[in-house]
């Protein structure tokens, strides 16, 4: 089946069926004629259904009204299953028409359908005149199909005599018809299975339920049905009912061959300590979905139950009957999802007996299924639509309830009572996939109900449906589930996993890997539970995390089914989970780990603080480098000290990086203190805590956790920290942290993407002899780890480029002073480092296995991949470490262009101008040098504008800066060939390169916010490089007198030069000429409309405030300056100008 065909043909079905249905409708509200006035019943219906509700939900209604019809005739169709024995909506072969309407043009329309036959006959030949006699026909055709498919299904086809026969489309038999669409949509090879309409359901109604699931609004009562529709695997259907269902026919029947072909059923681990089960008819054994949806869970179990009555010698013409009368119930809030539930198990049933449709329609046998409805006379039901099946019903209300036979409330009341029963019995099984919606989501009177009755899990619907469930079955019996799986681990649901570990017993549970189901956004499981405890049994457990994708879980759900030793198959004993803090299913877990939770936690030697919440993160957080360097302290002393200090560190988490890193981000702590420039949601956090040493680590990530060494800073509530007044705690519990062994733990006390300081609290914190050995390797990791984030100019400590670097200390003879002998170094110096950590990294991992205890369970062995240093300048290929020349020579380029601004120095390590308006005389100062001695080093541009344009057409164009760079750091007598290797590592020539890709490289180096700017005009024929701390308000003026109007003058005289050549060339010359010629004349159109722009907003004199930050600063000169995409784009132009805490006036 392929599912991704069907998702576009339901998606696209519907949007026509709603256009052509509101055309339908409007065509019949405003049209006068003859046909109409005879159908003013039904335009009166259709009015007064229009004024109850509105319009849209009327097309609604009826579009899907037609499309759960029209697929399930092209399923019956496919099949053979139409009653009439003749094709309704599909052709006979080799034939294009629908059979149906090929069959009444041949004079043969059956005489069981209710039709005026004589008028059909009468269209078809003309007798009746009409525009289009065919389409007309079959209209009536169809509509007369369905009306003798009411005998058979009462509950889909409704007798048609209301408005939605007149708004059925008008275009039937074409091939741009919805006909011709659920042909197309629905092939024979797709509709084998009938899960087909549970896909199709699912997939009509995607739409709204993406818009409704991203809305973080809370759902309204009649949303929540679209909401939380979701269709179940087939595999986690098998996986439920096996175990369900199979368990207890395993129980009645031990030597059952049934449990032979259920390939999910897990066979308990202690089977001879089973309790004995009543013995038990087939006939008497019940199966409640109390969430049916479109009835998936049901159809599998019709299979389980039809093999069961097989081999226990019933006739096969009685069982599906049996099956649908005796064993199978249900209910939803959803009536349409509820109306195909109960269609699909009439066509099971017709799957296994051709005559057993007539036995339907004779005996008017209907399945177990009902739907909730508001019954504004009962209490109880009064708001079944929002409370479901989570209304309580005693047996005896059901006993007692009366129907009144001669009120006029009659037949509502018998719908209520099919309530009354569903909900009023209790069954052997309960299966079901519950509604994910979380009490943020809850309509109101829901929310209300739920914490009223179910107090221990109102955070979350599905884990009320839990307890729910089993409450509606029997004391022997077993419900199924998949469910997301916080419900596991986390700790608001711990009251939920303490009632089930008391007063029940998980049977078997399979956890999925993190994104292992495709129709969720969450970590899914799926389980069984014995409403009975059984101190006997261990439950078993099947691990998926290690397979990535959900094609994988189910072939690695049977292949752990059949070979427990695998790996990820799990038997644990269910009261140990109370050793485990929060009682977390940590279910993988050794007795060692669990002994240990009873020693020391870290909690005992270090405490958690609440990180900061600014409540303008736009306002208040920066990264370091897009504001004055003078005004950010990074270190307790400067910031209690200087009063100028307006900015600090502050760790607010990041990507996967061990021991150091992730330093990035400043946050305006004098704001953050002052009334007023905050919101109500501000949270300051312990001021004691501001530059503590401690550990850190990121909250929400999507891969493994990893833990920094942190000091000097302040922490983001994104990046919770935890302090200790002991260093070497700090250092000790840092290495544990980064070890295998907790990536084994912390799963089980949290696997959420939401890593909290409670969870890592909670982790044990076994002390050792080798505590001192361990701290040493501890500080080295940090220390090479600093090493390496520092190594890059986006970090606040970096000195110099590491080329230049390594070239310094360089004092081989052999290795020379070139650029590449430099590249080999730097290769050799870091692959050394990568190793030395690499190297720490396994024996750390030894030393706290072997503390554990857990030499059986893990290898201390480090894929080179995990190691999280160098992850821009290396890869590895085939388990080789591979350096990136083209990034190692692009770090290389960008160290240049900062000498160039004069941001670097040649002459002195680390930043030198990096303060608002800084000058050249800034420059010399901080140097401390004079002018004669810097003439043999590297001069920063004198008036911070660098042209990069297509020729040598300034003095200071960037590429003669940049070979005038790399013969003062690599020198002369090696300039062409050092070139030579710079424009191979970056596979172009280096004006090409600083044309095409040195922009683009830079602003993704800096993640979106430039230091350096380039303004250029649309086509990029004039650009000019400016550094941003060294703007000011003359920069404008200087770009357009001293670059473009020089640049456009010096293209005007080249035009004379391509004339003269026309005159005096060759031939050849002159072709090239004349193409030269038509290039400069676009080009000087371009500048022209450029330098008005320019003129306009250097007459402007724009300022800016470093403070404000590159988002804000860059949105200041309009289409002047480079656009990157999240950045100065109009998306993100605009939601700058939403800005309340700057002037949007200057957002241009």
């Amino acid at each position: 089946m392929n599912t991704n065909n069907l998702k576009r043909f339901a998606q696209a079905a519907r949007l026509k069926l709603l256009d052509q249905i509101g055309a339908k409708l409007e065509k019949v509200l405003t049209t006068d004629s003859a046909e109409l006035r005879e159908k003013a019943n039904q335009i009166k219906q259709l009015q007064e259904a229009i004024n109850k509700s509105n319009k849209q939900q009327v097309i609604d209604t009826v579009a899907y009204t037609w499309f759960n019809r029209l697929v399930a005739l092209r399923f019956m169709d496919v099949n053979g299953y139409e009653p009439i024995g003749i094709k309704v909506v599909s052709p006979a072969s080799n034939a294009t028409l629908p059979e149906l309407l090929q069959e009444a043009k041949a004079g043969n329309i059956p005489q069981e359908l209710p039709v005026n036959h004589q008028r059909i006959y009468q269209i078809l030949d003309g007798t009746i005149p009409s525009a289009n006699a065919q389409n007309e026909a079959y209209r009536e055709l169809l509509v007369g199909s369905c009306n003798h498919l009411h005998t058979v299904f009462p509950f889909l086809f409704e007798r048609i005599n209301d408005y939605s026969e007149l708004l059925l489309p008008d275009d039937l038999i074409s091939s741009f018809s919805i006909i011709e669409d659920i042909k197309q949509g629905m092939l024979p090879e797709d509709c084998q299975e009938v899960e087909i309409l549970g896909w199709l359901y699912q997939f009509y109604i995607s739409a709204l339920n993406e818009k409704l699931i991203s809305s973080k609004k809370k759902y309204a009562k009649n949303e929540l049905a679209p909401a939380s529709q979701l269709f179940t695997p087939k595999w986690i259907v098998q996986y439920m009912v096996d175990n369900t269902l199979g368990q207890i026919w395993s129980e009645i029947r031990p030597d059952s061959k049934v449990m032979e072909s259920l390939e999910f059923y897990i066979k308990p681990t202690y089977t001879d300590k089973l309790h004995k089960r009543e013995p038990k008819s087939i006939e008497d054994i019940k199966f409640f979905e109390p969430c049916v949806g479109s009835g998936h869970i049901l159809s599998y179990a019709f299979d389980v139950f039809y093999k069961i009555y097989e081999e226990e010698g019933y006739n096969p013409s009685e069982i599906p009957t049996l099956i649908i009368t005796k064993n199978l119930y249900g209910v939803d809030i959803d009536q349409r999802a509820a109306q195909i539930a109960s269609f699909v198990l009439l066509m099971k049933g017709r799957q296994k007996q051709r005559r057993f449709l007539r036995t339907v329609a004779k005996e008017h046998i209907e399945p177990n299924i009902s739907y909730y409805q508001d019954f504004e006379f009962d209490n109880k039901f009064k708001n079944a639509t929002a409370l479901g099946s989570l209304i309580r019903v005693d047996p005896k209300e059901v006993a007692d309830f009366k129907i009144e036979n001669n009120s006029l409330f009659a037949e509502r009341q018998k719908e209520v009572f099919k309530l009354y029963k569903l909900l009023g019995q209790r069954y052997d099984c309960v299966v079901t996939n519950p509604p994910y919606i979380s009490s943020s989501r809850m309509e109101g009177s829901l929310k209300q109900f739920v914490e009223a009755n179910y107090p221990e899990t109102k955070y979350d619907l599905f884990a009320t449906f839990i307890l729910r469930c089993l409450e509606l079955c029997d004391g022997d019996g077993l419900t199924g589930y998949m469910t997301p799986f916080v419900w596991m681990f986390i700790e608001s649901y711990e009251k939920i996993r303490k009632i089930i570990l008391k007063r029940h017993q998980i049977n078997n549970l399979v956890q999925l890997e993190y994104s292992g189901f495709d129709g969720a956004t969450v970590p899914i499981c799926t389980f069984t539970i014995k409403n009975k405890p059984d101190n006997y049994l261990n439950g078993n457990y099947i691990k998926l995390s290690k397979f990535r994708g959900s094609k994988q879980q189910g072939p690695k759900t049977l292949e752990a089914i059949r070979n427990r030793d695998c790996g990820w198959f799990y038997s644990f004993k269910q009261s140990d989970f109370n050793k485990i803090p929060s009682t977390s299913l940590g279910y993988w877990l050794t007795n060692k780990i669990i002994d240990s939770f009873t020693k020391e936690k870290i909690e005992e030697k270090f405490i958690a603080k609440a990180g900061i919440v600014s409540g303008n993160d736009a306002a208040l957080l920066k990264l370091w480098y897009e504001i004055k360097f003078k005004n950010i302290s990074f270190n307790e002393e400067k910031y209690k000290r200087d009063s100028l200090v307006r900015w600090v560190p502050i760790n607010k988490g990041g990507s996967y990086r061990k021991y150091y890193g992730n330093n990035e981000y400043i946050i305006n702590i004098w704001d953050l203190w002052t009334e007023g420039k905050t919101t109500k949601s501000v949270r300051r956090g312990s001021k004691d805590y501001y530059f503590k040493e401690g550990v850190t680590w990121t909250m929400v990530t999507s891969s493994r956790a990893s833990f920094r060494y942190t000091i000097s800073k302040v922490f983001n509530v994104a990046a919770p920290s935890i302090f200790s007044d002991h260093q070497q705690d700090i250092f000790y519990v840092l290495g544990f942290l980064n070890s295998k062994v907790v990536e084994i733990i912390l799963p089980a006390l949290n696997p959420t993407l939401n890593i909290l300081t409670g969870d890592i609290l909670s982790l044990p914190n076994l002390i050792t002899q080798f505590k001192d050995e361990i701290n040493i390797k501890v500080k080295s990791q940090i220390n090479i780890s600093k090493f390496d984030w520092d190594s890059r100019e986006t970090a606040w400590n970096f000195q110099q480029n590491e080329l230049i670097r390594i070239k310094g200390q360089d004092t081989s003879t052999s290795l020379g002073t070139g650029l590449e002998e430099a590249y080999d170094s730097y290769c050799h110096y870091w692959q050394n480092k990568f190793m030395e950590l690499h190297k720490n990294e396994e024996a750390l991992n030894k030393q706290f296995i072997d503390i554990y205890g857990l030499q059986d369970e893990l290898k201390p062995d480090v894929p080179l991949e995990d190691i999280t240093i160098l992850k821009e300048e290396t890869s590895i290929v085939n388990n080789q470490l591979v350096f990136n020349a083209k990034e190692v020579l692009q770090q290389f380029v960008s160290y240049a262009v900062g000498c160039m601004f004069g941001r670097y120095s040649l002459d002195q390590p680390g930043l030198i101008l990096a303060n608002q308006g800084e000058t050249l005389e800034d420059y010399l100062n901080k140097l401390a040098t004079s002018n004669q001695q810097l003439a043999t080093s590297f001069m920063p541009d004198d008036d911070n504008i660098i042209p990069i344009l297509d020729n040598e057409w300034f003095e200071d164009d960037i590429v003669g800066r940049f070979y005038e760079f790399l013969k003062v750091t690599f020198g002369k007598a090696n300039f062409e060939k050092n070139l030579a290797f710079v424009e191979e590592c970056l596979g172009k020539d280096i004006r090409k390169y600083f044309l095409k890709d040195f922009y683009n490289d830079h602003w993704k180096r800096y993640k979106k916010r430039p230091i350096y700017w380039m303004f250029s005009s649309p086509s990029g024929a004039f650009n000019v490089l400016i550094y941003m701390h060294r703007y000011t308000p003359d920069t404008l003026n200087q770009i357009l007198n001293g670059y473009l109007k020089d640049y456009r003058e010096k293209l005007t005289a080249e035009l004379d030069r391509q004339a003269h050549i026309k005159n005096v060339g060759t031939a050849r010359e002159q072709t090239l000429a004349a193409k030269e010629e038509d290039r400069i004349h676009k080009v000087l159109l371009e500048l022209q409309e450029y330098e008005r722009e320019l003129y306009k907003m250097a007459t402007d004199r724009i300022s800016i405030d470093l403070d404000d930050g590159v988002l804000v600063n860059y949105n200041k000169f309009g289409n002047l300056i480079k656009e990157v995409s999240g950045l100065n784009d109009k998306k993100t132009k605009d939601k700058v100008r939403k800005f309340d805490w700057i002037d949007v006036t200057e957002i241009r």
